[in-house]
């Protein structure tokens, strides 16, 4: 849930300059499912904020939040469920995309940091 957090509760945009990294809005997130979704920014919002309600990386919840995605946006589970699994795809692209760059900016600092050591050695 941590992770889901860190995601989606920022309201403005976040640079990290000392990282070099971007952060999902919850703005953009919603547009991002509206757009993957094809549906508006106010349904989006609805669903994003009833996924907030609950953990969504819990397995057991995903009925109960199937099943209140429905009912907000008055549509069929079976939509509920597209919608659903549209923002988990999206939340757990951006989740591997902070990852990698994570983990590629650590291999470049300890590269970084071998070659210097090297270089001081000579």
């Amino acid at each position: 849930m941590l992770c889901y957090t860190v995601i989606t509760v920022r309201e403005t945009p976040h640079h990290d300059n000392r990282k070099g990294t971007n952060k999902m809005t919850k703005t953009t997130f919603i547009n991002r499912l509206a757009q993957k979704a094809n549906i508006t920014e106010e349904q989006s919002r609805i669903v994003v904020e009833t996924i907030e309600e609950h953990n969504l990386f819990a397995k057991s919840e995903k009925p109960e939040i199937v099943e209140d995605i429905a009912k907000h946006l008055e549509c069929s589970e079976d939509d509920a469920k597209e919608y659903f699994a549209d923002a988990s795809q999206i939340i757990s692209t951006e989740i591997k995309s902070q990852t990698v760059k994570w983990i590629a900016g650590t291999a470049v600092i300890i590269v970084a940091g071998i070659i210097v050591f090297r270089l001081r050695k000579k």
